[in-house]
């Protein structure tokens, strides 16, 4: 039996997500790449096409394909379901499953040759530390203690002999799991990965001082049904949110801004911000990278101060 397996990935043919997906259709593997740059309808023309039984994809992406799927205009009976390269909320977990009858898999990855996966069980992505040695560290570079949040991640590459990493600094925020996996696997567990340090917003807090705000914090946008991407951007102390709707909200829901903008208002005021500043606003797409990535937070560097603190 052929296994289908489709790539929607970085739109240039030399990124590793493309390159990974052409040595692997050898054999009784058959495996469609396609740039996630295509229009949508170009994409879901393609998979219908080809009909595979595993999807790799990013999670924004996969959710314009769990909008086109829950519209019947895709149809797909997918078997394995992967998300790779950008933050996926639970809440847009819950979304893909409902669409496609599948539990979607999480798979971190690097350039600089960290890797990891979910495992059946779903609870937090196993890194390969049989290659690449991890230390997860405070802003001063010390160890973090398994169950609390670190700034960021020392590298060490065990098998690049061509240009040897050690201790690279990764700005990635992950909380390591201290509990064993159900699975019996032995390697690390990152029980969560918040983002980059890169995305974390700086606002007044209170008391005076600084709330950290994580682009987790942003779920509450992807728990209404009604949006189907989202970006944050900072400018200053207003935060300027800009929103994809599905196709039913683009015509149905004029209160839409309102109900988000009083839901971020909510969650920041329960953070510790004081007086958030939130508006919305509705876009038929969102800027993406070069490659296709979508970046859900834009902090502005001038409203970060040296320290922010996490609560």
């Amino acid at each position: 039996m052929r296994r289908h397996n489709p790539e929607t990935g970085h739109a240039s043919p030399s990124h590793i997500s493309r390159q990974g997906a052409a040595t692997m259709a050898i054999g009784l593997h058959r495996v469609l790449s396609l740039p996630v740059t295509l229009p949508l309808p170009r994409l879901v023309e393609a998979l219908n096409r080809f009909q595979p039984t595993y999807l790799n994809v990013y999670p924004s992406v996969a959710m314009w394909l769990a909008d086109e799927q829950q519209a019947g205009r895709l149809q797909l009976s997918l078997r394995i379901l992967v998300t790779v390269g950008e933050l996926r909320t639970p809440e847009m977990t819950q979304r893909l499953a409902d669409a496609f009858g599948v539990r979607p898999f999480d798979v971190y990855g690097s350039t600089e040759g960290l890797f990891g996966a979910e495992c059946e069980h779903h609870q937090g992505i196993h890194l390969f530390e049989d290659t690449t040695l991890v230390e997860n560290v405070d802003p001063d570079g010390r160890p973090v203690p398994a169950g609390q949040p670190g700034s960021r991640l020392l590298v060490t590459n065990l098998y690049n002999l061509v240009q040897p990493l050690l201790r690279l600094e990764v700005t990635d925020l992950v909380t390591l799991d201290p509990d064993p996996c159900p699975c019996g696997r032995t390697l690390i567990r990152a029980a969560a990965i918040h983002g980059r340090s890169d995305d974390l917003l700086s606002l007044p807090a209170g008391d005076g001082g600084r709330v950290a705000v994580h682009p987790l914090h942003f779920a509450v946008l992807t728990r209404d049904p009604q949006v189907r991407e989202f970006q944050v951007l900072q400018d200053g102390q207003l935060l300027r949110i800009r929103i994809v709707p599905n196709q039913a909200a683009t015509t149905g829901d004029s209160a839409l801004e309102t109900r988000l903008a009083q839901a971020v208002t909510r969650q920041l005021l329960w953070l510790g911000v004081h007086d958030p500043q939130v508006t919305v606003e509705r876009r038929p797409e969102l800027p993406r990278s070069a490659g296709g990535k979508l970046k859900l937070v834009v902090a502005d560097p001038a409203a970060r101060p040296a320290q922010a603190v996490a609560r």
